[in-house]
């Protein structure tokens, strides 16, 4: 019994000799993962990350006068057409009712101009009125204008959609049967191989932005694992609602140096702008901040190379680095993630 007592004393000894090791292996390694920079001057440049989209530089929707009905559509999103090619048609019953009210209007034109130009025989030997001859013109007048205006109503009820221009159905809203709202389009067109890139800069970073400022361009089909460089060509002049964020942002153009492979309209893509000041700057990684007591202070070691809170003033330059405007100067040794109980070795 006593033998078994005293080998689960040394077991437990053991395994708390591990484990003390183990946490004194931890702790170490805690310690030895503080990082400490020099603090330099450099250019104070930083970055903006934004989001955006592909979209075709050139699209036609294509709508209707008037609320008809689809008889047959012949084409299917992602299909390519040719200018001039039949897309769908549409029921004929509202364009046939026109065309035979048309038609009974031009019958009874005739009539009358035929009842006016024996009028005004009889008028000049006395056997009616110049009323008579007044009213009838003036049906005719009124026939004529009905004439015209079957004509233009005609004209907006179509028969059919021909393509006008060749390109890709990128979105189809018609189907066979589908009663038509002149508010919305039945398709839209683009030419694919035109296409063009906007981002999303929100209102309060626009300040930031200017015409040919660099940027890393990261389609969403490469996952964000691969990036291409471009600049910015094109900045709106008007601000709208995110769909995505519902804040207000600015559409920003940009080009990327190198045509940028797989992608199409409707592809998201992310960006990174480069915005830079050119002054010479004292400038720190944004980590290196500590808040305390409505003041930020930074871990510096002092010259006895003990470790002390140094308050500093700062200005955010947009990305990962902040301009020190006072607190910290050049050549000042601080800790880059300094844990809170760090303290003097």
């Amino acid at each position: 019994m006593k033998k078994k007592i005293i080998f689960i004393i040394i077991l437990g000894s053991i395994f708390l000799g591990c484990e003390k090791k183990k946490v004194e292996k931890i702790e170490k390694k805690e310690k030895s993962t503080v990082e400490t920079q020099i603090a330099k001057i450099e250019n104070a440049s930083g970055f903006i990350d934004v989001d955006g989209v592909i979209e075709a530089k050139d699209t036609k929707k294509i709508f209707v006068d008037k609320k008809l009905k689809v008889k047959e559509v012949y084409i299917q999103e992602g299909d390519y057409v040719e200018k001039g090619e039949l897309l769908m048609t549409f029921d004929e019953t509202e364009r046939n009712k026109i065309k035979r009210t048309l038609a009974k209007e031009e019958i009874n034109l005739s009539k009358l101009k035929r009842n006016y130009n024996v009028a005004k025989e009889l008028y000049k030997i006395g056997g009616t009125s110049s009323n008579d001859v007044k009213e009838l013109a003036e049906e005719i007048k009124i026939v004529q204008l009905n004439i015209e205006g079957y004509k233009e109503d005609l004209s907006k009820t179509a028969e059919k959609i021909i393509s006008p221009v060749s390109g890709t159905v990128i979105s189809l809203y018609a189907q066979d049967n589908y009663s038509v709202n002149t508010d919305e389009p039945l398709l839209e067109l683009a030419d694919l191989s035109d296409i063009k890139i906007l981002l999303e800069v929100p209102e309060y970073n626009i300040k930031d932005i200017k015409l040919n400022q660099s940027l890393l361009i990261k389609p969403e089909v490469f996952e964000k694992k691969k990036s291409f460089q471009g600049e910015v060509i094109k900045i709106s002049r008007i601000s709208r609602v995110s769909k995505t964020t519902s804040e207000n942002i600015v559409e920003v153009e940009v080009k990327p140096e190198k045509e940028i492979p797989y992608i199409i309209p409707g592809f998201k893509v992310s960006a990174r702008i480069y915005t830079e000041n050119k002054r010479p700057e004292v400038l720190i990684p944004d980590r290196a901040l500590n808040y305390e007591d409505g003041k930020y202070f930074v871990y510096v070691q002092n010259e006895n190379k003990n470790i002390e809170k140094q308050y500093v003033e700062f200005e955010d330059i947009k990305g990962d680095k902040v301009i020190i405007k006072n607190g910290i100067k050049e050549g000042d040794i601080y800790f880059l993630n300094p844990r809170k109980d760090i303290k003097n070795s």
